[in-house]
């Protein structure tokens, strides 16, 4: 048995991890948790709520919510990820990659890849934002109002109520709410800040994530990845 200790900067270690998760994993999971913080859940759509691990596979159509002081960062396939805040709560959907997410509450921080061919969808119970790969924030009022950010990118932005739709682009925050009203401007401070403070829940800290897999020689091997986020 083979032992092999890895570490790269979080900007260089995305390509390899995501070889090793594909070996070590069943086809049909489209994502695990990399980062968990303190109250972190998951589950099916028939099961009840669990806790979540490091690691844990997310599988297509799985819910994952965060109580108040919680935190976790979702790796997908591709190396796209998502970042919860506390009293979030997504359902994921995808097959081999992601493909849409439903956010019921909370903050949700995104980097998702360049795609050629199709894209991410966000759903709220008051938009849908399509993407084909960006960096910015998604966040959910508890009075249906929907913020999002874009650092990165271009998103199309749709209202529900009222069926229009406007153009996110880097530096813009779009606004939707439930009276069908949707517009964008220049992102504020406070825009700003709440991707700011989803970030600032990863404090520097090292992560470290142990998988296994099976090489061409029939023997199992470990790769252990440490990160620096």
């Amino acid at each position: 048995m083979k032992k092999s200790n890895l570490t790269f900067a979080f900007v260089l270690f995305a390509f390899a991890a995501s070889i090793a998760f594909k070996l070590v994993t069943p086809a049909n999971n489209i994502a695990l948790f990399w980062v968990v913080k303190n109250a972190v859940e998951k589950k099916d759509s028939t099961s009840q709520w669990v806790k979540a691990k490091k690691g844990d596979l997310i599988y297509p159509g799985n819910f994952v919510r965060t109580q108040k002081e919680s935190f976790t960062l979702i790796k997908f396939n591709d190396a796209s990820t998502l970042r919860l805040g506390q009293t979030a709560e997504v359902q994921i959907y995808g097959d081999k990659n992601p493909q849409s997410a439903n956010v019921s509450s909370g903050d949700v921080g995104f980097t998702m890849t360049k795609r050629i061919n199709g894209q991410f969808e966000f759903t709220t119970p008051t938009s849908v934002a399509s993407i084909r790969g960006t960096e910015g924030i998604l966040s959910v009022q508890i009075d249906g109002t929907d913020f999002l950010t874009i650092v990165e990118g271009l998103v199309q932005f749709s209202n529900r109520f009222s069926n229009k739709t406007i153009d996110v682009g880097a530096g813009q925050t779009g606004e939707s709410s439930r009276d069908g009203g949707l517009s964008v401007h220049q992102s504020t401070q406070d825009d700003l800040n709440r991707l700011s403070q989803l970030d600032n829940q990863l404090n520097q800290q090292q992560h470290r994530l142990e998988m296994w897999f099976r090489g061409n020689d029939g023997k199992l091997h470990e790769i252990i990845i440490e990160t620096q986020q």
